[in-house]
């Protein structure tokens, strides 16, 4: 009995039937790489010792297992290149739902794309879609800006300076901040920018927006929080623009002015009029030591004559 139970060797078949229970568990209908290598293993595990493998079979099945990979790595390249490619785009695709199991169609518009665990997943509406279950593509409803927003991407990280303006009255006000990210809007594009100081001339709501202490205690309590305010010109002109963004900090001047600095602005790409690169660590060192240098030679007496 004990040469019977060596001497048995699992058969392909078989193999397959004892990993059917993991393989089911990914519900795709076809073996990845991951089953491709445990059933190698199994086999292996399996096999008879005194008819083992063939050297020939192994090397030959190890090819079939790294061709396998690289056919995989390609898939998950070729997903991501046309996932990022419906950005702005007006999908309809099958949403299973995790606790019942159940798959409904939902559409809306791809707002951006992420990669979570290998796969490759588009943010439809805040629903995460897997980009193989997308059924229909077309242009967004609305969607007029066919620019590829890839074109803007050198400038995210840099300082910028560009302009927010109010299409109702045709007011501009010039802000410079930190480009953090592009976005693709319906008519145009936007740098989302980080760090931009503005004067607060109102809060943007129905009621007592520029009242004084409203407008204290509501920025108050919103610090971290996003916010809409009329922002003004820091020059005089009168002009106002509503914005939005990510309260970080505000000041209260003793004259009233106040002023403030927001994170997440969205300011039009095409008003960018100057690119400044953010100072490295050894150009803040040099800098510094430029400024001991100067201040010493201000302080040393002049030699007497």
């Amino acid at each position: 009995m004990a040469v019977d139970a060596v001497s048995h060797q699992k058969t392909i078949q078989e193999i397959i039937d004892s990993t059917a229970n993991k393989t089911s568990e990914r519900n795709t209908g076809e073996l990845g790489k991951d089953e491709f290598l445990n059933l190698l293993i199994t086999q292996l595990q399996y096999q008879d010792p005194l008819n083992p493998v063939d050297d020939k079979e192994f090397i030959s099945q190890m090819a079939q297992f790294s061709a396998l990979e690289q056919m995989q790595n390609l898939n998950s390249s070729f997903s991501a290149t046309k996932a990022f490619g419906m950005i702005g785009k007006y999908i309809t695709a099958n949403k299973t739902d995790s606790s019942t199991s159940k798959t409904e169609l939902v559409e809306g518009t791809v707002r951006s794309v992420k990669m979570e665990g290998g796969k490759t997943i588009l943010v439809v509406d805040g629903m995460d879609i897997p980009v193989e279950n997308v059924l229909k593509v077309s242009e967004g409803y609305g969607q007029y800006n066919n620019s590829n927003i890839s074109q803007y991407t050198g400038i995210i990280g840099y300082e910028v300076k560009g302009s927010v303006y109010d299409s109702s009255t045709g007011d501009i006000i010039g802000v410079s901040g930190i480009v953090k990210e592009i976005q693709k809007g319906a008519y145009e594009n936007y740098a989302v920018m980080d760090g931009v100081e503005v004067t607060i001339a109102a809060i943007d709501t129905l009621y007592n927006s520029a009242d004084p202490n409203f407008r204290k205690d509501y920025l108050t309590e919103n610090i971290g929080n996003s916010v809409s305010l009329i922002i003004t010109d820091a020059y005089g002109y009168g002009l106002q623009v509503p914005v939005s963004g990510v309260l970080r900090d505000f000041n209260i001047a003793p004259d009233g002015k106040v002023t403030g600095v927001l994170d997440g602005v969205y300011v039009p790409v095409e008003s960018i009029h100057n690119i400044k690169g953010q100072s490295t660590k050894a150009d803040i060192v040099d800098s510094t030591e430029k400024d001991s240098q100067v201040e010493e030679s201000e302080n040393e007496e002049p030699d007497s004559v």
